[in-house]
């Protein structure tokens, strides 16, 4: 069976971890006299560590999701548990070597290991599931590396889930600060009731308390310090970059002022989409930020596109087969876009699979009318069909029903419940049908979930107001413009 990159990056990752944990420092200056002197438990330890390799793998492979996303966290995921396993270590050497002057200070290395540091990193740019792995995996480390009690291993998974959790909405940069915090806290509380069992002084207590307090606080400025360098070196994005995304950047200038019209369908497909994620436990914030720019490439041809154009449309002047490449090339336009302004790469996917292998219906059904004479034309549907590829992800499966779901409400006349919902089905029924999500993972019952975000907001944005009785209504109509500083006031 073919082994994956993912799978080779793990390996080597679980190998250089059991090496970073195992090997004494002795044996790096003379393997030899190491080898004399061989502890039997590090093998033991080694051992443990690989069972828990191997059960995992399996586990993984059984249950974790499968899709491209996925699966390029797993290139990045291996990197930083190594990077927590140098931590430990790190931190137990530099320990063992008496570095401490004061004696009151506790000199357990579990105390002194910014846990938050490198969970923190893992939960902002790969999710909490990646987090929470982190956790549990920097627990397991700690009790093969020095095996510190049950105390301290409760406290080095509990503290990093906390700040895990303190996380679980968007991060911005106060909540990765007061996650830092409370994991140094909760790692705190946990080893002053270690010392107090222990029977140590309430000095060595109040250090055991404010020692990795002050080490959590610490771990989130660094994290918010390193971000930047990881997601550059990763390929990953944060929720912290994306919330600058939305808000802030030169294209999204340019869409409001040279395309209105596509930057608020962009606006509605990012709604439409945030919804639909959060519903089935995607990735709404990227959703909502990557939305806004699936359409980039329009600004090459604003008028091209109806939502931009009030008066003759340009295709009347075109053939049909020009009128679909020059519509298929807003993808091209987009990617090109994309690079020259410095977009992640994870945009740009967006940007190419939003149409899939859609065909461009509208001009392909003008190109099959009959001749003049009454002989049907000879026509190449790849002409008219976008490049692709099909959706890839979770996320870019969304946002290419949400893109579909609104540009087809705009000539939607459905007003009931049900009309909404099978004006909505028959879409997505249609992609699938086409094979568009075929590479997507989205399973049946997400699609039901995905189905009642889009017509809940269909039915928000296209809500009726009750009308005006006879007399209100004709002076609504005369001198609603002459009233100063009120509005009309209107029925709830």
């Amino acid at each position: 069976m073919k082994f994956k990159a993912e799978g080779w990056v793990f390996a080597m990752a679980a190998l250089a971890i059991a090496g970073i944990l195992f090997i004494p420092v002795a044996a790096l200056k003379d393997p030899t006299a190491a080898l004399e002197d061989f502890d039997p438990a590090l093998l033991t330890r080694a051992m443990a560590w690989c069972l828990f390799v191997v059960g995992f793998w399996g586990f993984k492979s059984r249950f974790w999701p499968k899709d491209t996303q996925e699966s390029r966290r797993w290139l990045s995921g291996p990197l930083l548990l190594v990077a927590q396993a140098v931590l430990v270590r790190g931190t137990g050497e530099l320990l063992s070597r008496d570095l401490l002057s004061w004696t009151w200070l506790p000199l357990e290395p579990w105390i002194w290991t910014p846990w938050f540091l490198v969970t923190g990193l893992t939960g902002i740019l790969l999710g909490r599931r990646f987090g929470l792995l982190t956790c549990l995996t920097g627990g397991l480390m700690i009790y093969l590396f020095a095996d510190p009690g049950p105390w301290p291993l409760v406290g080095c998974v509990m503290a990093p889930l906390a700040g895990i959790l303190l996380l679980r909405r968007s991060p911005t940069r106060g909540r990765v600060l007061r996650a830092g915090l409370g994991a140094g806290l909760t790692l705190g509380v946990v080893a002053a009731i270690h010392q107090g069992i222990a029977g140590e002084a309430v000095d060595g207590i109040s250090a055991a308390v404010l020692v990795p307090v002050a080490i959590g606080l610490l771990s989130a400025f660094l994290s918010l310090a390193i971000l930047p360098v990881l997601e550059w070196l990763l390929g990953e994005l944060s929720d912290v970059t994306l919330v600058e995304y939305g808000t802030d950047h030169a294209l999204l200038d340019r869409l409001r002022q040279e395309a209105p019209g596509t930057w608020h369908h962009s606006l509605n497909v990012a709604d439409l989409a945030e919804k639909a994620a959060a519903e089935i436990g995607a990735r709404a914030l990227f959703c909502k930020t990557s939305a806004l720019y699936h359409d980039i490439g329009k600004l090459a041809e604003p008028a091209l596109f109806a939502e931009n154009t009030d008066g003759p449309s340009p295709h009347d002047q075109m053939d049909p087969l020009t009128s679909a490449q020059r519509i298929i090339g807003h993808v091209t336009h987009g990617v090109e876009l994309s690079r020259k302004y410095g977009l992640p790469r994870a945009f740009r996917e967006i940007i190419v699979e939003h149409h899939g292998i859609s065909t461009v219906r509208f001009f392909y059904a003008k190109a099959c009318e009959p001749l003049p004479d009454g002989t049907p034309p000879t026509v190449d549907r790849s002409a008219f069909t976008y490049p692709g590829p099909s959706p890839s992800t979770r996320e870019s499966g969304i946002i290419a029903l949400a893109d579909a779901v609104e540009a087809a409400s705009r000539s939607l006349q459905a007003k009931t419940e049900p009309e909404l919902r099978a004006f909505v089905r028959g879409l997505i029924a249609d992609r699938i049908s086409e094979g568009e999500l075929a590479q997507c993972p989205l399973t049946l019952a997400e699609l039901a979930r995905v189905e009642a975000a889009f017509i809940s907001w269909l039915k928000g944005r296209n809500h009726l107001r009750p009308a005006y009785p006879g007399r209100v209504a004709e002076t609504v109509a005369i001198g609603e413009s002459a009233v100063e500083g009120h509005s009309a006031t209107q029925p709830a």
